[in-house]
């Protein structure tokens, strides 16, 4: 069985790459294979509650955090950056790595999909 990294690195809502990277992670878990999720850069507003996207920007992706529990998504990483995570409010289930955490992290994976 393969392990599945799918990282996030794009914003939520100035291109679909982020809900495609989204989507991936759960079509993986329908079919029971396993996956984490890790977000860097402008992804990380994905975690934040106060989100309005517009008609045109599409869902509101954060709710979607919710329902990866029911998929068996358990693992939600970030790197420490301790300015980001004072400045906002952070979804629950986050695992904040050292850098030296986040670096190894990606050799742990058979597939990595960055978005």
């Amino acid at each position: 069985m393969k392990y599945t990294l799918i990282h996030l690195n794009s914003s939520p809502y100035s291109s679909l790459a982020c809900k495609e990277g989204l989507d991936l992670a759960l079509v993986l878990a329908t079919f029971e294979q396993p996956v984490d999720l890790c977000l860097s850069g402008a992804a990380l507003a994905l975690l934040t509650d106060n989100q309005a996207p517009t008609a045109e920007q599409g869902k509101n992706l954060h709710k979607l955090l919710a329902g990866l529990e029911f998929y068996d998504i358990e693992n939600i990483y970030i790197e420490k950056n301790r300015s980001w995570l004072e400045d906002n409010p952070t979804w629950q289930g986050v695992q904040a790595l050292s850098h030296d955490e986040w670096q190894t992290m990606f050799s742990q994976y058979q597939q990595v999909f960055r978005f």
